[in-house]
């Protein structure tokens, strides 16, 4: 399963580790360690691109306070926050996680700390702080004014700090332009099985420091799936249960249908003595089965939608009073009350209309 509205590309491609190195002790360095583990990583077989960010796409994790516009801090038009989403990342962050870039362009190499600063935002950020103008070129800084960059990018509002989020203004600025010297993410994007890349890549980073390890790698879907665990384990429970639930309908039905057909094989022998033919026997106790089935829907439907509110939380992607979904588990009960019917069904069907009679 791919994001909605995350990179366009093939989420599942991505493979993320953390680096925390030990020995930098100054930004020249950090940024030098960081250049140089891009270039190698970018030189393997199978790694089309390589980033770096410092807080993890899909952890929870973001840097999120007031920002500077143009050197003061934006109004807030109707009610809505000032509050901005920033991180710090390498070149080609947004071409690896295939992240449209809608006006300008992504961070390049060429970006350094003696060049001029630059940052990029999401379109939300240019509809709320600069609406009805071209972002590009504006600044923007931190509300400390320790930093202030040119925006050179809009890209399009995607997921970040989980799945299910509501999109805010964010802001991006590139590494070499802010002191970081630690820990780091990598992400890259690979062609072929994601994880098999890891060993080559734990390979190059060991070059650097031998004693460096590679910080909870996995694939940025697997990231990305971790914050909606809870509901995962609600759909692997619901799932249970529905199939629990399935047989439990399966089984009352045939029981309750094979009685029925055993207290009335008298009446059914009548029946077919006077004419009755098979498919009208087997009509008929299907269509006690689909009575019964309608009556279960008349009563569990409202049911459903009395709790569906409550379950909101638990369902990612699906709408509490989503009539599809209704309709979808009213078909399926009644297959699967046609599919229980159809043993009973079959032995009403074969009675021998003298053998009934003589019975009773």
């Amino acid at each position: 399963r791919d994001l909605h509205s995350f990179p366009t590309r093939r989420s599942s491609d991505l493979v993320v580790f953390g680096v925390n190195p030990q020995n930098i002790h100054s930004v020249p360095e950090g940024i030098a360690f960081y250049q140089e583990l891009m270039r190698k990583l970018r030189s393997l077989p199978g790694v089309d691109s390589v980033t770096i960010m410092e807080d993890r796409l899909g952890s929870w994790s973001s840097e999120n306070s007031d920002m500077m516009v143009d050197g003061k801090l934006p109004d807030a038009a109707n009610g809505t926050s000032r509050t901005v989403r920033s991180n710090v990342i390498g070149p080609d962050f947004f071409r690896t996680l295939g992240v449209p870039v809608l006006a300008g362009r992504d961070f390049a190499d060429s970006d350094t700390a003696t060049s001029p600063h630059v940052g990029i935002v999401n379109e939300l950020f240019a509809k709320r702080f600069l609406p009805n103008q071209d972002p590009l070129g504006h600044s923007i800084g931190t509300d400390d004014g320790r930093f202030q960059m040119t925006i050179v990018g809009v890209v399009k509002d995607h997921k970040y700090r989980s799945i299910g989020e509501e999109p805010i203004p964010m802001a991006w600025y590139m590494y070499a332009q802010i002191p970081i010297t630690g820990k780091m993410h990598v992400e890259l994007r690979v062609r072929g099985e994601p994880l098999a890349i890891l060993p080559a890549a734990r390979k190059a980073v060991q070059q650097m420091d031998p004693n460096l390890p590679l910080i909870k790698p996995m694939t940025q879907q697997g990231q990305y799936e971790t914050t909606i665990s809870p509901q995962l384990l609600f759909a692997r429970l619901a799932g249970f249960f529905g199939i629990l639930a399935v047989l439990l309908v399966a089984t009352g039905l045939y029981g309750t249908l094979a009685y029925r057909v055993n207290s009335r094989t008298a009446e059914i022998g009548v029946r077919m003595a006077v004419g009755a033919q098979r498919g009208q026997v087997v009509w008929m106790v299907l269509r006690d089965s689909l009575i019964l089935t309608g009556v279960g829907a008349v009563i569990g439907v409202p049911l459903a939608f009395l709790v569906a509110k409550a379950l909101t939380s638990a369902l990612y992607g699906i709408k509490p009073y989503d009539g599809l979904s209704y309709a979808f588990a009213v078909c399926s009960v009644a297959l699967v009350a046609i599919v229980a019917s159809l043993i009973p069904a079959r032995r009403a069907a074969n009675v021998d209309p003298l053998s009934a009679l003589r019975a009773e």
